[in-house]
Order: structure tokens, then C-alpha cells, then sequence
């Protein structure tokens, strides 16, 4: 029983600080669509030319896969403490000015640090079951992100700019640094071998093309929104779906995340709701689709990040860089495809890209 103790000690420890890191990453990524467009708005400038704002959290991963294995050494409880405390001041960077020489830089820093927790993260909670757990805590940062557009939407109602509903996240982050550091109880010690490399990149695509769906909606669902004709402050009330969708869907994961049926009815229902945004001409029903596209999003990078830590031969430092490589490459490319294509044809009819970056993902899904 003493060492049954001892055990869970340290494993209630790196839950408390992935709960505090995860939900300060989940409130700001959910803050990047209502930001675009609130910011967008204060300096008058087209969206497109203030993506990039948005895309520094897909840089950081990138940066984050090429230093994560010699970066997780210090330990992986140690590297999420430090990412806590660059997020929070980037945070409060682009909370306080729009102007670009200050917002610019804090959208660096909390591109970075939600990287760093994004990498560190997979490396605490790896061993059996990593799917469950992974599913519980990217659910929590889902159901912080919930409140993210409704703090945006009340501040724009009020008349004041909505990029101060992002220092609500600085208190969690705060939080998180404050912990002790800890040790994930599957973290290993020495770590030797070959990656295992066709195994690796079906990993990595089947993530790129999971986040990449999710990051659609994340970037541009607001603006999607906005098209409908409804004011900003409305529209990102209104975005709070897809928040609230995922988090629904990320607590009720864990239940079948490991049936064989999971990927073919998530992305189901993800493309069900894909094909309702579109279709979808009033702002109730674009939010309708947003929803249930959420529902199915939800489950679909958890899956995925779970069979890349399984993988075997693949050493956690290895796995969670090509994790994070592979997020990063969807958050660069996914939300930029949007802007190009809003440019092209539109919004609307951009916003059918999830559909086919799903039916690859179903054939990819099926692979060993």
C-alpha cells in the first residue's frame, strides 16, 4: 500500500500540472479565431494579411520537433513549468496593444510555450491507456477554450476591445508555473534505437490531417460567422460551439476511443457538419454545423496522437517531436489554404476543405 502511494503521489502531480498548463493552452487557442478578427477590425487591414498572427502556435511546434528530443532531457515536467510562464507573458503582450511591434512578438512567445506544453505533454501521460489520458487532457483545454469566445464576445458587446479576454488565461498558466517540477512515471531515463520510420510518418500524416480539420475551425469559424451578417461580439458568442463541441466530445471520448468504428463515425460526423457551414446561409445554422463538426473533430487528434505514442520502437522524446512537427504543419498550412482560398472563391465555399482532408484521413486511419 506504501507503494501504491508513493506511486500516485507523483502521477496526481503531473495531472495538476498538465490540468493548468492545458487549460491556459486551451483558452488561448481558442482565442486565436475571435482575436483575427477582432484585431482585424481595430487596424482596419484585410484578415488575410493577419493570419500569421495565428499561425505562430504551428512555427512554435515546428521549432518544438526539431529541439524536442534534446529539449526534453531537462525533463518534461520541467519544460511544461517553463512554457507556462512564456505563454503567460506572451499572453499579456497581445492582450494589452493591438499595435504589431508588442502583439507581434507575444504571439512568438505564446506560440512557443503552448508548443513546449503541446510537446512536453504526450511525454507525461505515455504508457497504456495513453489515449484515454490524452483524451482527458486535451478535453480539458476544450472546455477552457468554451469560455474564450464568450469572454470576446461580452467585451466586444461592451464596447471594449475582446483581446483583454485573453489575460484569462495568464492566471492558470501562473498556476502551472507554481508547481513543483515533476517527473512523468513513463519517462524514460536512457533512450536508444532507430526510429521506426515508415510506422513514424503514417503517424505524423494521420495527425497533419487531424489538426489540420480542427484548426480550420479554430482560425476561421469566427469569420464564418462574421459572413453571416451578425456583429463581431455576436459571432464570437455565437463560436463558442465549436469550444463546447469539443469539450462534449473529448470528455465523452474516452469511452470509445479504442473501438475499431471510432475514426469512421467521427469523421462522419465531422464531415456532416463541414457540409452544414456551407450550406448554411443565417448564422443559426452555421452555428448548428459548427457544433456538431466539433463533436466529431473532438476525438480525432487524441486517436491519432495515441497510436503515434504507441508505436513500437518509438522513444517518447521521438514521438511527441513528430507529434508536435506534425501539428505544426497543419497549423501553418490549414489556416493559410483558408486565407488563400477566402482570396480565390470566398469563405464559404473554403470552408468544404475539411471534406476531403477527412477521406484521406479514413484510408490512412485503416493502415498499420
Amino acid at each position: 500500500m506504501a507503494t501504491d502511494a508513493a506511486v500516485q503521489a507523483p502521477d496526481r502531480a503531473v495531472g495538476r500540472v498538465v490540468v493548468f498548463a492545458q487549460a491556459g493552452l486551451g483558452f488561448l487557442v481558442s482565442s486565436f479565431g475571435p482575436y483575427l478578427a477582432g484585431i482585424a477590425a481595430e487596424l482596419d487591414r484585410p484578415r488575410g494579411e493577419l493570419v500569421w498572427l495565428t499561425m505562430m502556435f504551428g512555427a512554435g511546434l515546428v521549432l518544438a520537433a526539431a529541439t524536442g528530443p534534446a529539449v526534453l532531457r531537462a525533463g518534461a515536467g520541467a519544460v511544461l513549468r517553463a512554457a507556462c510562464a512564456v505563454t503567460a507573458l506572451g499572453a499579456v503582450a497581445m492582450a494589452v496593444t493591438p499595435d504589431l511591434a508588442i502583439a507581434g512578438p507575444g504571439s512568438v512567445l505564446v506560440g512557443i510555450g503552448c508548443a513546449a506544453i503541446a510537446l512536453a505533454t504526450p511525454s507525461l501521460l505515455r504508457g497504456p491507456g495513453a489515449a484515454k489520458r490524452i483524451t482527458i487532457a486535451v478535453g480539458t483545454a476544450s472546455a477552457s477554450g468554451v469560455l474564450a469566445p464568450l469572454a470576446f464576445g461580452a467585451l466586444e458587446t461592451a464596447g471594449t476591445a475582446g483581446r483583454w479576454a485573453i489575460l484569462a488565461a495568464v492566471p492558470a498558466l501562473l498556476a502551472g508555473t507554481a508547481h513543483r517540477t515533476v517527473r512523468g512515471p513513463a519517462e524514460e531515463a536512457v533512450e536508444q534505437g532507430r526510429i521506426p520510420v515508415g510506422p513514424a510518418a503514417l503517424g505524423w500524416t494521420r495527425i497533419v490531417l487531424s489538426v489540420a480539420c480542427e484548426f480550420c475551425f479554430v482560425v476561421w469559424g469566427v469569420a464564418r460567422l462574421v459572413d453571416t451578417g451578425v456583429a463581431l461580439g455576436t459571432a464570437s458568442a455565437l463560436g463558442a460551439s465549436f469550444g463546447i463541441g469539443m469539450a462534449a466530445g473529448r470528455f465523452v471520448g474516452p469511452r470509445f476511443v479504442d473501438r475499431s468504428w471510432a475514426v469512421g463515425a467521427a469523421a462522419g460526423v465531422t464531415m456532416a457538419g463541414t457540409a452544414i457551414v456551407y450550406l448554411g446561409q443565417d448564422p443559426v445554422t452555421v452555428t448548428a454545423g459548427i457544433a456538431l463538426a466539433s463533436l466529431g473533430i473532438a476525438p480525432l487528434y487524441p486517436i491519432m496522437l495515441g497510436r503515434m505514442v504507441g508505436i513500437p520502437g518509438l522513444t517518447s522524446r521521438h514521438s511527441a517531436s513528430i507529434a508536435s512537427l506534425a501539428s505544426g504543419a497543419a497549423i501553418l498550412s490549414a489556416p493559410a489554404a483558408l486565407a488563400w482560398l477566402d482570396g480565390q472563391i470566398g469563405l464559404r465555399p473554403a470552408f468544404l476543405l475539411p471534406i476531403p482532408l477527412l477521406a484521406v484521413l479514413l484510408l490512412l486511419a485503416r493502415r498499420r
